[in-house]
């Protein structure tokens, strides 16, 4: 089991149909040449129609159990008129979300469901699983399609945005021939079914990082509960009468937890996922699609790589110098500028892959809580200036009057990006810092109650507004160390001091030395 398996533990079905009394099926043979259901003969039961396939909540539960997942599993009502909500409840509280397809004789609730559930938070994860005892499973993924706005990555694996869905049949019902690997023999078969597609469609390295991470930190929390503990509550608060603002303390105490996360990761290991052998055996297994041509040329021409990797074929010595990096290959770092491009193609990267990793690196979005005006937060002007914030901490809160704020102005045509953000649109933005003095803005702001001031609106549009009724949006919010860097570079730029030299000197004239006359 990969990481991305472990992290799936939890889920919630929401059906028309709860048997929890029933003779077990999975013991009959079901041939796959059954495509649909006979006409019953005399004195026969007849066949269920697809739409009343039960569910048998006493065996899901057992094999979701058997492999690590607590499954709920809540019987919908026809008189329910909130099923929209109690799915996106569902999603927001469980990994994973099952839906029976057809409810009460139809599939639009179900459609309703999924559709709410995919344009809620669309940056957030979610994962749908389909299941249902309809005789066609195409019929189901094309509907996802045309009427939900997915697209199917593979079969029976849909997607939007964030949200995926996968498609299963149910032991019990009907086969439309060529569908039957979709359709679990038992119960039991169902979780590790899952599993096999969710491991593939979270298939890489970032995910496998991000995925161990979480579960790292799932791992130690009730090590951390523990360190937390109400010893320490007359301490903190101690702590909080003395400091001079007891806002602060809140901040202080969320900068000590995730400290403590930090050092979870480190305990388990999480960076494991990018040391060579990881890596090799990604590349190793993972179709890359690049162009080894380029990066492998110039990695043979240069004269202090060794020679026994230029004897290896292009894919073959472009993957030594992926996994061991190009300076432990010999290639220097002014050289390494000089194959940015062919290492980009060899690895089958785009600009929009480049240029994501260059914005996470380089800032973060602002989160769901109003922000506050502070140094790092990246605001834009009408639809093409933009601005850095560059107030300290400490000028930007206890605040009892209206106070101005420097503004750095950010080229976002640079010659040398400093960073990347992304706007709310979604667009990458490379920027640069314009450090000179002269060009800063100080545009005031009026506090709010809470001596700070705070951003009106929503996530998507965070809106500050000065004293001159200039509004402004709030982007991204730049790491601090690059938000540094900009207050550093305009410190250097402030800080030069003019002189008046001769201009033959200051022109770079040589140096003629003392005359035969002087002592030097």
């Amino acid at each position: 089991m990969t990481a991305i398996g472990d992290y799936f533990r939890t889920a919630l079905l929401i059906d028309d149909r709860v048997e929890p009394d029933y003779s077990s099926s999975e013991d009959v043979e079901i041939s796959e040449d059954d495509a649909t259901p006979i006409e019953p003969g005399p004195g026969l039961v007849p066949s269920r129609a697809p739409d009343e396939t039960p569910v048998h909540p006493s065996k899901l539960v057992e094999a979701f159990l058997a492999e690590g997942v607590v499954c709920s599993v809540v019987e919908a009502r026809k008189q329910d008129t909130g099923l929209a909500s109690m799915a996106l409840t569902g999603a927001l509280i469980a990994d994973l979300l099952i839906l029976d397809w057809l409810l009460f004789g139809d599939d639009l609730d179900t459609v309703g469901m999924i559709k709410r559930v995919a344009e809620r938070n669309a940056e957030r994860l979610r994962v749908i699983v389909v299941f249902t005892g309809a005789p066609s499973l195409s019929d189901v993924s094309a509907r996802l399609v045309e009427d939900a706005g997915f697209e199917e990555r593979d079969d029976f694996v849909l997607k939007r945005n964030n949200v995926f869905v996968l498609v299963f049949g149910k032991p019990e019902s009907s086969r439309v021939r060529g569908e039957a690997q979709r359709r679990p023999s038992t119960y039991g078969d169902l979780p590790s079914m899952i599993r096999q597609d969710l491991e593939k469609v979270f298939k890489g390295l970032m995910p496998e990082f991000a995925f161990r991470g979480i579960n790292a930190l799932r791992e130690a929390a009730p090590r951390i509960l523990a360190t937390f503990n109400s010893d320490l509550d007359a301490a903190a608060l101690v702590h909080r009468a003395l400091i001079p603002e007891s806002a602060d303390a809140g901040p202080q105490f969320v900068k000590l937890l995730v400290s403590e996360f930090e050092q979870a990761l480190h305990d388990e290991r999480v960076a494991e996922v990018w040391e060579p052998e990881t890596v090799s055996s990604h590349l190793e297994n993972t179709e890359q699609g690049g162009a080894p041509g380029g990066l492998a040329k110039k990695l043979k021409s240069n004269l202090k790589v060794p020679d026994d990797l230029k004897t290896l074929g292009d894919s073959e010595l472009c993957r030594e110098a992926i996994v061991r990096g190009l300076s432990n290959i010999g290639v220097a770092d002014r050289s390494a500028s000089n194959v940015v491009g062919d290492l980009s193609d060899a690895v089958g990267s785009s600009d929009g892959s480049n240029g994501s990793l260059a914005a996470l690196m380089s800032s973060s979005g602002l989160g769901e809580t109003p922000p506050r005006l502070e140094m790092g937060v990246v605001l834009r002007e009408g639809d093409e200036r933009y601005w850095l914030c560059i107030q300290p901490l400490c000028d930007s809160v206890r605040l009892r009057t209206r106070r101005a704020f420097p503004m750095l102005p950010l080229d976002i045509k640079p010659q040398k990006t400093a960073a990347m953000i992304r706007s709310p649109e979604g667009a990458l933005i490379p920027i640069g810092f314009d450090s000179r003095p002269h060009n800063l803005a100080m545009p005031e702001f009026q506090p709010a109650d809470a001596g700070s001031v705070v951003a009106y609106g929503e996530p998507s549009n965070w809106r500050f507004t000065s004293e001159d009724d200039v509004e402004y949006q709030a982007i991204a919010r730049l790491r601090p160390e690059l938000a540094a860097q900009a207050v550093h570079g305009l410190a250097s730029a402030a800080s030069r001091a003019g002189a008046n030299v001769s201009e033959w000197m200051r022109r770079g004239a040589k140096s003629q030395g003392p005359s035969r006359d002087e002592k030097p």
